[in-house]
């Protein structure tokens, strides 16, 4: 979990520009060790080219390479805000 998190904090800074990162989580009660990270986005295309770009910025590459072997598991949900959210 350190190690995966260590290279994920140094990797986020690709992903900020956009300010689509809404929180990460880790677990210490229940399954342990389980992370949630939320991205919020406009809409799926809005998704796709923030995705996209990341792979252009220094250092995602890095974080990518360094944090998949450490996954074991990994699931992605759309979510979508309700209408008093502040992401809405």
């Amino acid at each position: 979990m350190i190690e995966w998190a260590n290279n994920w904090a140094r990797g986020i800074r690709a992903r900020q520009e956009n300010s689509e990162a809404v929180g990460g989580f880790f677990s210490e009660i229940g399954d342990l060790n389980v992370v949630h990270h939320l991205w919020a986005y406009e809409d799926l295309h809005h998704r796709k080219n923030t995705r996209q770009a990341a792979w252009q910025k220094s250092g995602w590459d890095n974080t990518v390479y360094y944090t998949v072997p450490l996954i074991r598991e990994m699931k992605s949900m759309i979510m979508i805000p309700l209408s008093y959210s502040p992401l809405k």
